[in-house]
């Protein structure tokens, strides 16, 4: 008899039970999710898991985490966010050093506010203004503008086809800093880390939408209660106009998905 193949259940693996294995070290505490069925059921789980935490930032892996987490691990290079020149190594385990020396990269829990410092000092002269009209509004052929995306998330993201999702548990008390957790934007034509922590502050400053997810192209924030339709008017017109040619018409439509909703995707990535 022939029947359908079940979709196995979603899982979650806390960290402590099995270190995911990762381009660059996890140095945060979390789990990792099999499973997950849409973005929905993420945006749900996150939901939970943030609620249970109410002292830490929850982020998650979204769209292609083996691609983000190799740009991730290439942007903290590039970037020197994990230098240690400078800083206080008395307080770090032997876990961190080598032969007595540290091993030139950050590798355990207690060093993450080492990461931190460096993407706020790295961070202290970007402007967000000097990030307008990097990124075009779309892509030829991509489908990777803000109103497509968000329309579509299952489509954008494709949650669905993750084999592993990253749940890390941030000590910070912001989502823009969560981003030191999964710092990204390697590529010369995408924003870079410190660009992207500065279009996270300006969100959650503005209009309460925190950082919750980071993938190989887009960001993802989300707010406590909905956006009402000025609110969401106000945020359409800086995401139109952050974006290069974008049409006349797209802060309007960008406005009307978002009026109600207490979620939002924004591309960080050429393409």
């Amino acid at each position: 008899m022939f029947g359908f193949k079940r979709k196995k259940p979603m899982t979650l693996t806390p960290f402590a039970e099995a270190r995911p294995k990762s381009f660059n070290a996890v140095l945060c505490d979390g789990l990792t999710v099999r499973g997950a069925p849409s973005f929905a059921a993420l945006l749900d789980l996150h939901a939970s898991l943030q609620a249970e935490r109410p002292g830490l930032r929850v982020l998650v892996t979204l769209d292609n985490r083996i691609q983000a987490e190799y740009t991730s691990g290439h942007a903290t290079d590039v970037h020197d966010l994990d230098d240690v020149t400078g800083h206080d190594l008395s307080f770090l385990d032997e876990a961190a050093f080598e032969n007595g020396e540290h091993r030139g990269y950050l590798s355990t829990p207690a060093e993450f506010p080492i990461r931190v410092a460096n993407l706020l000092a790295r961070a202290r002269d970007v402007q967000l203004a000097q990030a307008v009209g990097l990124l075009a509004w779309e892509t030829s052929g991509d489908a990777n503008d803000l109103v497509t995306v968000n329309r579509d998330p299952e489509t954008a993201l494709r949650i669905d086809r993750e084999a592993e999702i990253l749940v890390q548990f941030v000590p910070v008390a912001s989502g823009a800093l969560a981003l030191a957790a999964f710092p990204n934007g390697y590529f010369a034509s995408d924003l870079n880390p410190m660009q992207t922590y500065a279009l996270a502050q300006r969100l959650e400053a503005e209009y309460g939408l925190a950082l919750f997810g980071v993938g190989a192209a887009f960001l993802g924030f989300r707010r406590p209660g909905p956006l009402d339709e000025a609110t969401a008017r106000a945020l359409a017109e800086d995401l139109a106009g952050f974006y290069a040619a974008s049409p006349s018409d797209a802060a309007a439509r960008l406005a009307g998905l978002l009026a109600g909703r207490d979620w939002l995707l924004v591309r960080y990535t050429e393409s």
